[in-house]
């Protein structure tokens, strides 16, 4: 009878708590090739015997461990059994001794690219961590040959659970303490002598969801002896019966970093990235950089692509909220049966297609920081109520679940309508309106913004010529001109788009004028035949157009247009014939 046979409980728990915090899956064969213990992908084999000559075949001949980087071009692999069949993508594997002699091997093997990439990249520590494992595993056979239970807490175990920087605790069927590290011990300041029970350091509904109903997944940020922690709860399962659970506890505070060091890969945006020097883009800039400062709402209006989030951005940086994190989201950008997952996370299996262990929402991640809502006019009217809730309360409840969760992100909206229309209207909540409304600042559209076109365009010309690989000094007068004459409907974001084109196609030194035209269609010498009348004509034409553009082509669309302009309905359509 295989030695490894005698303590198959055993070892099964302890590759079940190494998974849970390596994400790494982890099996062991004994001298026979005989699969004795395996986590996730690889449960289904148990009791199989492992193909000749793979690579518990080549550890067990050799008595050397053994590491794959690739399975696809390893020369270990290349006699395999399996290989056609095989999935893995890399592994670890290293004998188990006992009393001199190879009884076995420990693997830990990866199925996908984010546990191949951690098997790489963490190689060494791994290979340690392989032969403290496979000694615990002589240890366990020394001491009992077979049915004894498990010593999750012998020093070398420990060893490996105390060097982790997250929070471990295991408990047995009873719901027993069995395993709890260092890091949990010192955060929460328990006497190891002492340790209570579970329900002692859980909040009352937190035991019940994570212990009583065999929660599997994640679940926070819960709070603990001052901190607060995401905890994950994976149950320790043999023959599908539970015999225990691993409770793995993240620092929430260091999550947040991470996504704010995410999100500072990016450029940060300060007010000094706000370009150009029109009265009205200063007035604007003015009041932006005024409340900053100020912990309050604000409520950004203007057009598509005039620079909404760049302003949004600017203010996070320069408020006493910098050093958390900035979040967007588009709310006409997401379906409406999605936007309240997004907005606030769900819990797991809340609806189909929802994500097995839950998501944090955006109001969540953006705990302390500041959470753009861009497109605040487009969120679906029975939504809006919700949103009011949680900015008032300052507490979010996932969906599917019903524990409160607090939250405090400044907010920041930004839209292209007019809302106090909307409200008049019964399309937007008054009291949400003016629970956003608090600080109202107007961008304007860059055709309002005169110079201000040539300083953006020269601004993008140097841009694009850097990334292109161009030398283009400048632009012609006359190109110059047309770009100061164009109306611009898609504001910043379409000259940016202009530009990038004509440094594309240039090929002389200067921007000509011909370039510009062979992109927008602007035709001088069309506007040097017509006469002032229908100068006026196609100008009020184009300005309706750019409203249409930007509200809908729906009747009501046009009657709001027509309202906005202070013409009759009958005159909009006229001068759209005209």
């Amino acid at each position: 009878m295989s030695l490894l046979k005698g303590i198959r409980s055993e070892v099964q728990h302890m590759i079940e708590a190494m998974y849970a915090v390596t994400n790494i899956d982890f099996t062991i064969v004994d001298e026979n090739l005989y699969r004795i213990a395996a986590t996730n992908n690889l449960k289904y084999s148990v009791g199989k015997k492992a193909p000749f000559h793979s690579a518990f075949h080549h550890c067990i001949e050799t008595g050397k461990q053994i590491f794959i980087e690739d399975a696809r071009s390893s020369p270990i692999c290349l006699d395999c059994a399996n290989k056609v069949n095989c999935s893995e993508l890399s592994e670890l594997c290293i004998p188990i001794h006992y009393n001199d002699n190879i009884i076995g091997v420990l693997g830990m093997c990866a199925f996908n690219e984010r546990a191949k990439d951690n098997l790489i990249n963490n190689r060494d520590s791994y290979a340690r961590f392989e032969k403290q494992l496979s000694s615990i595993i002589s240890t366990i056979l020394g001491e009992k040959e077979y049915g004894m239970m498990l010593e999750y807490k012998s020093l070398e175990l420990m060893t490996l659970i105390n060097s982790l920087n997250e929070g471990i605790i295991i408990l047995n069927h009873n719901k027993e303490v069995i395993t709890i590290n260092n890091y949990i011990i010192d955060k929460l300041g328990l006497d190891i002598n002492q340790i209570p029970p579970i329900y002692n350091i859980l909040p009352d509904k937190i035991f019940k969801k994570l212990i009583e109903n065999n929660f599997k997944g994640e679940i926070g940020p819960v709070k603990l002896g001052g901190f607060e922690f995401i905890i994950n709860s994976s149950p320790i399962l043999i023959k599908d019966k539970k015999q225990g659970v691993v409770l793995v506890l993240s620092d929430f505070r260091k999550m947040k970093e991470s996504v704010l060091k995410s999100n500072l890969s990016k450029d940060i945006i300060t007010f000094d990235d706000i370009i150009g020097e029109s009265e009205v883009l200063l007035e604007a800039r003015r009041q932006a950089i005024q409340v900053a400062g100020k912990d309050v709402s604000v409520l950004l209006f203007g057009e598509s692509g005039t620079g909404k989030e760049v302003f949004a951005r600017a203010i996070h940086t320069a408020s006493c909220r910098k050093d958390n994190v900035f979040m967007a989201i588009n709310c006409g950008a997401i379906p409406e049966n999605l936007i309240e997952s997004e907005l606030f996370g769900y819990e797991k299996g809340s609806f189909t297609g929802a994500n097995r262990t839950g998501k944090v929402g955006k109001f969540e991640a953006s705990k302390d920081g500041t959470l753009f809502l861009d497109e605040i006019g487009d969120l679906p009217y029975s939504m809006q109520v919700n949103l009011l809730r949680a900015l008032e309360e300052k507490e979010i409840t996932r969906v599917g679940g019903n524990e409160p969760i607090k939250v405090n992100p400044r907010i920041i909206s930004a839209t292209n309508k007019d809302l106090a229309n909307m409200v008049a209207q019964h399309l937007f909540r008054e009291d949400l309106f003016y629970r956003l409304n608090i600080i109202p600042i107007h961008i304007p559209p860059l055709r309002e913004r005169g110079f201000d076109v040539i300083i953006l365009a020269r601004y993008f010309l140097r841009y694009f010529s850097e990334v292109y690989d161009k030398n283009l000094d400048g632009f012609t007068a006359e190109c110059e001109q047309l770009l100061l004459q164009y109306n611009y409907p898609g504001n910043i974001r379409e000259l940016k788009n202009l530009i990038e084109y004509a440094v594309i196609f240039e090929e002389n030194s200067l921007v000509s004028l011909e370039t510009i035209k062979s992109k927008i269609g602007f035709k001088k010498e069309r506007l040097n035949n017509l006469s002032l009348a229908e100068l006026t004509k196609a100008y009020e034409k184009s300005v309706i157009e750019n409203e249409l553009q930007l509200a809908g082509e729906c009747l009501d669309a046009k009657r709001d247009v027509a309202r906005k302009l202070g013409i009759s309905i009958a005159t909009l359509y006229r001068k759209l014939e005209d």
